[in-house]
C-alpha cells in the first residue's frame, strides 16, 4: 500500500512538473505576435495537450505557412508508420554472365535501391559496399571481368532533383538530388586554383568521370564566386568572380553512380582484378548474387536526418514511401501517399501543401494545427519504437541564446526549419515523457534572424518555463 502511494505521488509530481498554464502560454504567444517586427509577418502557432488533443494556446493555428525543414517531421513520421522503424534499404550487386575458373564472362551489375546512406560519412560503421563487392569476387576466385561495371537506375526515374526547388540550390551541398544509386552523400569536393578568371588544376575528389567544368568567371580578382549545376550535360558552372587563390568547395554530385563505379574499379585494380570494360555479346543469362547491402535502420536514418536536417536522406524516404505502397517512385507520388495516410488517421490535410520530402521547396506550406495533431498522433502511437520524440534532437542551442541557459535546453526536443524569410520549430515538451506538442512557423518578419530566435526563446520559456 505504501509503495502504491509513493508511486502515485511520484506520478503526480511528474505531471505537475510538466503541467503548463494555458493563460500563461497564451500570454507568451500574444506578446510574441504583437512585437512590432511582426506587423507584416505571417505566422501560425499552436500548443497542444497530447493526452486530450486540445489546443490550449495559439495564434492563427489554421493558417498555412512555409514550413522549411519542419516538413521532415511529416515525411519521417509517415515512413515510420508505413514501413516500420526497422526498415532497411537494399542495394543488390550481381555478376551477370558465366563464371569459368577465375574469369567472369559478363558484367558486374549494381541495382540501385534508392538507399540515401550508401557510403555515407554519417554511418561509417555500416559495411562499405566497395569492400563487400571486392570480398565477394575474391571469395569466388574471380580475377578477370570481361565486361563492365553497370548500374541499374530503374528504381527512381529521372530527374534526380525536385522541379519545385530553386535552381540556385541544386549545386550546393544541401541541394543534392536523390538517385536510384546514391553514394557518399551525393557530395564531392571541387578543387581548383583561380587566376584572373582562369582556373587551373580543376578536379573532383573523389573522382567523378563524366562531369564537365564550364567557366564563366570574370577576370576580376575578387571572391564573389557562384556555382551552378547543369543537369543535362551534366556540368558544374562557375559564375561571378574568383580571387586569385586555391578553392576547395563541397558541392552536389550529379553523378554519384559514376563516383561509385570509379571507386570500385580503382579498388579492384589495386587488388589485381582486371575489368576489361567491353561490351559482351551473347551474354549468358546466368547471374550470381554477390552482395545484398543493407542500410542502417529507418530509426537510425531518421535520427541522423532530423539532427543534421539532411535533405537528400529525407527525399530518399519520400521515394521509399511511394515505392513501398506500390506507387511510382517520385516525390509527387510520395506526397499523395502522405496525404492519404494522414486523412485515414483522421487529420484534416487541407492546410498541408507538400511538394517534396525535405522542405527545401518554398511551395511547401502547413498549419500549426496539423503539425501538433500529427505530433500528438505519433506520441500516442505504440507501434513505432523508438517514438518520433526519441529521434528528435534536444533544443540545446538550436533556437536563440536564452533557452540554453534554462532546463528547457534538454527538456524540449524539436525540429527546426529556416530559409530566407522563414523560421520554424516543431517539437515536444517534456522530452522524457512528452505531455505537450508545439509548432511555431513564422514567415516574412522584419528585423534579424538572431532577434527572431531570441524572441522565440522568450515565448517558449513563457510557455514551458518555471
Amino acid at each position: 500500500m505504501k509503495r502504491l502511494f509513493l508511486t502515485c505521488l511520484w506520478l503526480s509530481s511528474l505531471l505537475s512538473a510538466s503541467a503548463i498554464s494555458p493563460d500563461s502560454a497564451q500570454m507568451a504567444i500574444d506578446t510574441f505576435a504583437l512585437h512590432p517586427d511582426m506587423q507584416h509577418a505571417s505566422m501560425t502557432i499552436a500548443v497542444s495537450d497530447i493526452n486530450t488533443g486540445n489546443i490550449i494556446a495559439s495564434h492563427n493555428p489554421d493558417l498555412s505557412c512555409i514550413t522549411a525543414s519542419t516538413m521532415k517531421t511529416i515525411t519521417s513520421s509517415t515512413a515510420m508508420l508505413l514501413m516500420g522503424t526497422d526498415y532497411q534499404f537494399t542495394t543488390r550487386v550481381e555478376a551477370q554472365g558465366e563464371i569459368k575458373g577465375n574469369r567472369l564472362k559478363g558484367n558486374i551489375v549494381i541495382h540501385g535501391g534508392g538507399d540515401p546512406t550508401l557510403g555515407s560519412v554519417y554511418f561509417k560503421d555500416n559495411p562499405d559496399i566497395v569492400q563487400e563487392v571486392l570480398s565477394a569476387l575474391q571469395a569466388l576466385g574471380i580475377k578477370k571481368i570481361d565486361g563492365s561495371i553497370i548500374v541499374n537506375h530503374a528504381h527512381i526515374p529521372y530527374p534526380a532533383y525536385n522541379g519545385w526547388w530553386d535552381v540556385g540550390d541544386l549545386a550546393w551541398d544541401y541541394g543534392m538530388g536523390i538517385h536510384a544509386l546514391n553514394y557518399r552523400d551525393n557530395r564531392m569536393q571541387f578543387k581548383f586554383t583561380a587566376n584572373h578568371g582562369k582556373i587551373h588544376h580543376p578536379r573532383f575528389e573523389p573522382d567523378v568521370p563524366g562531369i564537365d567544368i564550364i567557366n564563366h568567371l570574370s577576370s576580376e580578382n575578387r571572391d564573389n564566386l557562384d556555382i551552378g549545376l547543369e543537369y543535362a550535360s551534366p556540368g558544374v558552372v562557375l559564375m561571378g568572380s574568383a580571387a586569385n587563390q586555391d578553392y576547395d568547395i563541397t558541392i552536389a554530385n550529379p553523378l554519384p553512380a559514376n563516383m561509385l563505379v570509379d571507386s570500385l574499379q580503382r579498388v579492384l585494380k589495386a587488388n589485381k582484378i582486371k575489368v576489361k570494360n567491353k561490351n559482351i555479346k551473347n551474354l549468358s543469362p546466368v547471374s550470381t548474387m554477390l552482395v545484398e547491402h543493407h542500410s542502417p535502420t529507418l530509426a537510425d536514418i531518421i535520427r541522423s536526418l532530423l539532427d543534421r536536417s539532411d535533405n537528400m536522406f529525407t527525399e530518399g524516404l519520400l521515394r521509399a514511401i511511394a515505392h513501398n505502397t506500390g506507387h511510382r517512385t517520385t516525390a509527387a507520388e510520395g506526397a499523395v501517399v502522405v496525404d492519404s495516410l494522414w486523412k485515414a488517421n483522421g487529420l484534416d490535410t487541407s492546410p498541408l501543401f507538400q511538394y517534396d520530402g525535405s522542405g527545401l521547396a518554398r511551395a511547401n506550406k502547413n498549419s500549426a494545427r496539423f503539425f501538433v495533431q500529427m505530433l500528438n498522433y505519433m506520441a500516442r502511437d505504440n507501434k513505432c519504437s523508438p517514438k518520433l520524440s526519441q529521434l528528435m534532437p534536444q533544443a540545446g542551442k538550436r533556437i536563440g541564446k536564452l533557452l540554453p541557459e534554462t532546463s528547457l535546453a534538454t527538456d524540449i526536443v524539436l525540429k527546426s526549419g529556416s530559409m530566407t524569410g522563414v523560421q520554424c520549430f516543431v517539437g515536444y515538451y517534456p522530452a522524457s515523457n512528452p505531455q505537450y506538442s508545439f509548432a511555431v512557423l513564422v514567415n516574412n518578419w522584419n528585423g534579424t534572424r538572431a532577434d527572431m530566435r531570441d524572441r522565440i526563446d522568450k515565448m517558449l520559456i513563457g510557455i514551458f518555463g518555471k
